[in-house]
């Protein structure tokens, strides 16, 4: 029986503090990492004292008559954490060059803790980092267990590992793209824009998951991590705001990395209220309705805007955009977001769909006789373009009261259960169901929010068992790896890897968020 990581006492995720303080700061504009031009602290030390959770932080200022203040910052870097009551924070204290230095600092509970000094300029430029690690004194207290429901701990503990392993590795309070990190990868390992969204997916639904529970004030005290984490990548270019790849100008941005996230900030904003998350919704909005829509194929998103605009339209950027319509148009009631979700729909209803199954291609090509008119069709098919029309449907429905778009989100369910679901008996759940089929995850997922959607509506849960029972397998089943990471690529287990992406581990944890939102309703 292999060990698993059980991370569900009161857990804090290690590096909450990382995006706690300023920007660290970020990147700026000629791509060049700020604090190339002022000194570091010297003679940094960091001591504990006869009082619980206090350290005692002294270093000397670098000699600089452009010194403006040195910010002191904290974070929990054990490996397995133990409270859920830590609300990250760092200090900035005025500086005056050459002259010693010394903060009190009261740390959160016990724990240990990196404790970091930057020097910053009156121009903002930010040293390199000191930091030492060091445990403080404490009297021995016992730690309560957490009591969660079954399938909300999971996702608990599975969410805690991930922010372990990928979040805030490198000097952005970001995701990481691999694990293990070997080293050699560009912008420092971590994740482009699809990876981050599937991370933020993660984290919204956790979100979700986490209300009315003793682990929702956990969740949310990260709302400021993560939104500054994504906000990394939402750059200027060409004129235009939008996210991008990697977090600079000149790099790729594609329309569909863009609706992703957008559906995940309209989602936050109804959990939250905050405007923030419903400003970055509409401005991803107004990027895909402004740029990634125009006539040629006669109609739809394109797929990529740079670093070459693309000429195809695509099923995972337009039938998104839809789904995207039918969130704004729910939490504003604006009516150009339902008539633009309505044209996307029909749009791929009449260009990208096979009439044979319901089911949707990639992307279509423009005429070669004229532009301005749909040519060849690229007639793969993946779950996730198939999903999202799904999903579109089932909410068109919820406004409208229309008929046609439930029976055709039937329709749709139907095939693709049919097509990406397989036959499988479990033995270590002694169950015989219809398992996720092998394949790529993400995509996986994103149809399952179809089957969610749809199950919202009709309560009819037929396709949630199967989905369930698979997440349920993979988690008691050699899937279940001894990091507590799945082996994504079957979920049947029996596979074996050596290292985990965060695009497909964050997608198998909204899997598990999205079935604790259920199992809270049904108590």
């Amino acid at each position: 029986m292999k060990v698993i990581y059980e991370l569900f006492v009161y857990s804090l995720f290690s590096l909450l503090m990382l995006s706690a303080c300023s920007d660290a700061d970020d990147v700026v504009a000629d791509g060049a990492l700020a604090g190339d031009n002022i000194s570091p602290v010297s003679s940094f030390s960091v001591e504990t004292t006869n009082a619980d959770n206090e350290l005692l932080v002294k270093w000397v200022n670098p000699i600089n008559r452009d010194l403006d203040m040195v910010e002191i910052s904290y974070r929990d870097v054990s490996e397995e954490l133990t409270r859920a009551s830590f609300s990250p924070g760092c200090i900035t204290l005025p500086a005056q060059s050459g002259e010693e230095g010394e903060y009190l600092l009261t740390v959160p509970y016990f724990s240990l803790y990196e404790v970091s000094a930057v020097a910053i300029s009156k121009s903002g430029q930010r040293s390199v980092i000191e930091s030492k690690r060091l445990t403080p004194y404490r009297e021995e207290e016992e730690v309560p267990e957490l009591q969660l429901p079954a399938m909300l701990n999971r996702a608990h503990s599975y969410m805690t590992t991930l922010i372990g392993l990928y979040f805030g590795k490198s000097s952005r309070s970001c995701w990481r793209t691999w694990y293990p990190y070997n080293g050699g990868a560009y912008w420092d390992g971590d994740a482009l824009v699809w990876g981050q969204g599937s991370g933020l997916s993660a984290f919204v639904a956790m979100r979700e998951a986490s209300k009315q529970s003793e682990v929702e004030n956990l969740y949310a005290a990260m709302d400021e991590m993560m939104f500054k984490g994504i906000q990394y990548f939402f750059q200027n270019d060409e004129g235009k705001s939008a996210y991008s790849c990697y977090p600079a100008r000149g790099n790729e941005r594609y329309y569909d990395d863009n609706v992703w996230i957008g559906l995940d900030m309209v989602d936050w904003y109804t959990e939250t209220e905050d405007r923030r998350f419903l400003t970055q919704a509409e401005a991803v909005w107004n990027y895909l309705i402004d740029y990634g829509w125009d006539e040629t194929c006669g109609g739809g998103i394109h797929w990529r805007e740079l670093n070459s605009h693309t000429t195809s339209k695509h099923s995972c950027s337009t039938a998104p955009t839809a789904v995207l319509g039918c969130k704004l148009y729910q939490v504003t009631g604006r009516q150009t977001y339902l008539d633009w979700a309505i044209k996307c729909y029909n749009y791929m209803l009449d260009n990208l769909q096979d009439p044979s199954d319901h089911l949707f291609y990639d992307n279509v090509r423009p005429n070669a006789s004229d532009p301005n008119l749909p040519g060849d069709v690229e007639k793969n098919k993946y779950s996730y373009n198939s999903g999202q029309p799904l999903q579109a449907a089932c909410m068109l429905y919820k406004i409208t009261n229309e008929q046609k778009y439930l029976n055709e989100a039937y329709a749709i369910a139907a095939s693709c259960h049919d097509k990406w679901f397989m036959p499988y008996r479990s033995k270590d759940l002694n169950l015989t169901f219809n398992i996720l089929a092998p394949g790529h995850a993400w995509f996986n997922t994103i149809m399952c929010r179809g089957f969610f959607e749809l199950y919202s509506i009709d309560n009819d849960r037929k396709y949630i068992d199967d989905i369930e029972k698979t997440m349920l397998h993979a988690w008691e089943s050699s899937c279940h790896q001894s990091n507590n990471l799945l082996n994504d690529d079957d979920l049947r287990g029996g596979t074996s890897k050596n290292s985990w992406e965060i695009l497909q581990q964050g997608a198998l944890v909204e899997l598990f968020a999205r079935l604790a939102v259920l199992e809270r309703e049904s108590r």
